[in-house]
């Protein structure tokens, strides 16, 4: 796939998630129900002109019917009345309109069974549209209570998240309060080791030095003399 297929698949999901977001289940059945209501409305008046055909071709056959029947009274009086050719004209004429409701009368059956057809569809649309109807608040019910489901795991996923984050930081802030402390110990006992009089620092391990009676006699002859 070219990058021009690869971006357009792109565009087009990144559309599909727009429009479900946009998709609000209330406005969706409402218009849906409008849109069922205007194809019922439309079929009604088709399967209206529908019945005025079949009734038409119904009125034509039996009005064929009617003449047949009528022009073979006719002949039936014109034999009584000893005229035989009238008789044969008015029978000729109700062969006539027999044959015309005969090819009429399947055109009326196929009109007929049609419209039966099409007014079971009509019920059928109805009857869906009243199913319609009766579940809308309880698909937008549905709905709403899956988006809350949704909007509740999400933030609890973000909480802990959140929590896993804090509880991290708390083990870095430990760990770097442990590492202060170490290097505080550290510091302290190296300023034992290199500060101060190294040979201060001998005598305070030994303590104070024991003075010999002979030093002793000789540090007060050493005042003496000074004091004379």
């Amino acid at each position: 796939m070219s990058i021009f297929g690869r971006l357009f698949k792109v565009g087009e999901a990144n559309a599909n998630k727009v429009l479900d977001k946009l998709e609000k289940p209330e406005v969706m059945l409402e218009q849906a129900i409008r849109d069922q209501e205007k194809h019922i409305r439309e079929a009604r008046q088709n399967v209206q002109s529908v019945i005025a055909t079949e009734r038409q071709t119904k009125a034509l056959l039996d009005q064929e019917k009617e003449n047949a029947a009528a022009w073979q009274s006719k002949a039936e009086a014109a034999l009584r009345a000893g005229n035989e050719e009238l008789a044969t004209r008015a029978l000729v004429r109700s062969e006539e309109h027999t044959g015309k409701s005969g090819t009429l009368q399947p055109q009326w059956e196929a009109q007929r069974a049609e419209v039966e057809k099409l007014k079971v569809a009509i019920n059928k649309l109805e009857s869906e549209l009243s199913e319609l109807k009766r579940n809308k608040d309880i698909i937008i019910a549905q709905s709403k209570m899956a988006e809350v489901k949704k909007s509740i795991y999400e933030a609890k996923a973000q909480i802990g998240n959140k929590s896993g984050q804090t509880q991290a930081l708390i083990e870095r802030m430990k760990a770097k309060a442990s590492r202060a402390s170490f290097e505080a110990d550290a510091a302290e006992e190296l300023a034992e080791v290199t500060g101060g009089d190294e040979l201060e620092k001998e005598f305070a391990k030994i303590g104070s030095p024991s003075i010999s009676p002979n030093v002793q006699d000789k540090l007060a002859a050493l005042k003496a003399k000074l004091n004379s």
